[in-house]
């Protein structure tokens, strides 16, 4: 299929629709599916196999190609290709593209160009920089009025900025469509010579590598080359030269493929899956702070950042992830590791993930939009937090003097004995959705498992006492609420006014901002509404989890109803009121104002043809000895076509 042929544009749009349609609906699947590389010879290698070993950021996709063929294949490819989805979905794409038309001219490409570029690989790093030669470092100059001392301490500032620098590399398999990207390159080069870099060539085994070099000090070189239908562009010396002397195997340095922090890490990250998978990601968290705090210099890098490395952040190995198609029964899944040395002391102390119940409680009702069971050691995280203050306070009991002695004058309670100690280690998280639908119309509930329930209810009573004037008594289903003081009459009208307020409900003390989300959990919990350990939906995704884990035990759950968050979107764009906002923001803004003309113009299908294209998710995290790790899944909504 050729890059002008219709077909090949028809596509192209479909799959961009489907891009833009996934980021606005925040639909939680992870999108992808395995692939093989190109078998040519002269296809460039993997990227781990390209870049350098101490590649501190790392994103990778397997195949453009695939992940287009990929997208049209879920449930929300063929909720577009709907009959009654798609002129709301090409309408929308055609808005997009009037938006990118504005710079179109600048990049030298249309949208529908620019999506069609990428074929194969496609890859970007984030990593240190080797300094420039000699000859090549412009010489930095004197200001107006400076005398030599000053000169002399603005060079060694920039001697420490070059020694900690930061320098990236792209690389884009295009293959055929090559002529398109190196247009948009041969542009952009033009703006970076105007600006008073000056253009250097150096060849090496036949291609030629384009060095845009800095005319003044503080920049970095840029370098680019493109070879087989690949381009390679980086920022910082020898950035492209380097990717192309390991593509020829020319080079003795290292590679990311030969580290055995990355190797680790991304082996954790293949789950139980038996494909490829088509997005990875890298990231070394600590080596980053590591750079940004020696960079500049500051009293943190030369006496506080020395002691949180003492006090075991050097640990962190890196964080990981890969994110796969599921098949027939997964619309998506996704595995995500940090890895962490042991012991697991001084900051890693506050990391104490442990097993338990992970069931929705009775007052969980199954209209929630999303539940999160967690299983920690509160207390023993809490006390590791005030080790690490004290040692770097240089003091003893610093968390007494800080938080626990102003709490108990304030409040009458004492954190430690009659919070932290009568916790049983679990908390939840439910979100729900408040009717009308608004803006805010989210609530977010907060409960702690509680050992002493009744202990609980009389701390309420205790704190109520000492803060009349902020928390009033009320009572909900017969059971006890403690109200606190909510936003003034100022409030917008449009908006939901929060209702902040506690509640004992059983073993659970419970904190929301929406008095009918305390209704609705009173009646769920006395049995007189659904509950979501009942609903199917949460059947199936938990009976689901059981492959996922590997055999092991879970200390956090989620379950996300993904119809419900469409379902808010869809509500706010019917809703004249949103739709007002929009048109005002559209008066400064052209996104909105285009997105609000989209609204007029076209009406929405019924919510019932969106609902049936999202299905449930799962998240899930167990503790292992050299880490944490987190799995994501979510399932299809609809069989596969056969």
């Amino acid at each position: 299929m050729s890059l002008s042929s219709p077909d090949f544009f028809c596509h192209t749009r479909r799959s961009a629709v489907l891009s833009v349609l996934v980021c606005l609906m925040v639909a939680s699947a992870p999108l992808a599916t395995a692939a093989d590389s190109k078998s040519d010879d002269d296809a460039a290698p993997g990227a781990p196999r390209l870049l350098p070993s101490d590649t501190l950021v790392y994103v990778r996709l397997d195949s453009a190609d695939d992940l287009r063929e990929q997208l049209d294949k879920t449930s929300i490819g063929k909720m577009i290709d709907d009959p009654k989805m798609r002129p709301f979905a090409d309408q929308f794409y055609a808005t997009a593209r009037d938006l990118f038309d504005e710079i179109s001219d600048r990049v030298g490409v249309n949208l529908d160009e620019l999506l069609a570029i990428p074929h194969g690989q496609v890859a970007f790093a984030i990593h240190p920089v080797k300094p420039l030669d000699e000859d090549e470092k412009p010489e930095l100059q004197a200001r107006e009025n400076e005398d030599q001392t000053a000169l002399e301490q603005r060079r060694e500032r920039q001697k420490r900025r070059e020694l900690y620098s930061f320098g990236g590399t792209l690389i884009i398999d295009a293959d055929d469509n090559i002529d398109q990207l190196m247009s948009i390159i041969q542009r952009f080069e033009e703006q970076v010579l105007q600006g008073g870099y000056v253009r250097r060539i150096r060849e090496i085994d036949s291609t030629e590598v384009t060095r845009l070099l800095p005319g003044r000090g503080g920049q970095q070189p840029i370098e680019f080359f493109e070879r087989d239908g690949t381009l390679v562009i980086g920022v910082g010396n020898s950035t492209a030269q380097d990717v192309l002397n390991h593509w020829l195997d020319k080079s003795d340095e290292p590679t990311l493929a030969d580290s055995a922090k990355f190797g680790t890490i991304m082996s954790r990250c293949i789950g139980a899956e038996e494909t490829r998978p088509q997005l990875t990601f890298f990231v070394d968290p600590h080596a980053i702070i590591d750079r940004v705090i020696k960079r500049s210099g500051s009293l943190t890098a030369g006496f506080i950042w020395p002691v949180i490395q003492d006090l075991g952040a050097n640990r962190i190995g890196g964080i990981g992830g890969s994110s796969f198609s599921g098949g027939d029964v997964f619309e998506g899944i996704a595995h995500y590791h940090i890895k962490i040395d042991p012991p697991r002391d001084g900051v890693l102390g506050v990391l104490r993930p442990e097993t338990g119940d992970t069931t929705p409680p009775n007052w969980v009702p199954d209209s929630v939009a999303g539940y999160t069971s967690i299983n920690w050691d509160f207390e023993k995280a809490y006390e590791n937090v005030g080790k690490v203050i004290d040692k770097l306070q240089q003091r003893t009991d610093a968390l007494q003097e800080l938080v626990e002695a102003p709490v108990e004058k304030r409040l009458g309670v004492k954190l430690r004995e009659d919070l932290l100690q009568n916790m049983t280690g679990r908390l939840v998280r439910v979100t729900w959705m408040e009717q009308p639908i608004r803006f805010n119309s989210g609530v977010n509930a907060l409960a702690i498992e509680m050992k002493d329930p009744i202990k609980t209810k009389s701390n309420l009573a205790q704190i109520r006492d000492r803060i009349p004037n902020q928390m009033k008594v009320d009572s909900i289903s017969g059971h006890v609420v403690y109200r606190l003081r909510g936003p003034g009459d100022n409030f917008p009208k449009n908006m939901r006014r929060p209702e902040p307020s506690f509640m004992v409900l059983g073993k659970w003390l419970i904190y929301a901002d929406s008095t009918q989300f305390m209704e609705k959990a009173a009646l769920a919990d006395a049995g007189n509404l659904p509950r979501l350990v009942q609903l199917p939906e949460y059947d199936l995704v938990a009976s689901e989890l059981g492959g996922k884990l590997d055999g092991e035990a879970p200390f956090l759950l989620s379950f996300i109803d993904g119809a419900q968050g469409i379902r808010v979107i869809y509500d706010l764009a019917k809703d004249e009121n949103s739709r007002n906002m929009i048109r005002r923001a559209g008066e400064n803004n052209i996104v909105a104002r285009k997105f609000s003309e989209l609204l007029d113009q076209n009406e929405l299908p019924p919510f019932s043809e969106f609902e049936k294209y999202f299905a449930p998710t799962g998240f899930f995290g167990y503790d292992e000895p050299d880490g944490i790790h987190f799995g994501f899944f979510t399932l299809r909504a609809e069989p596969l076509d056969d």
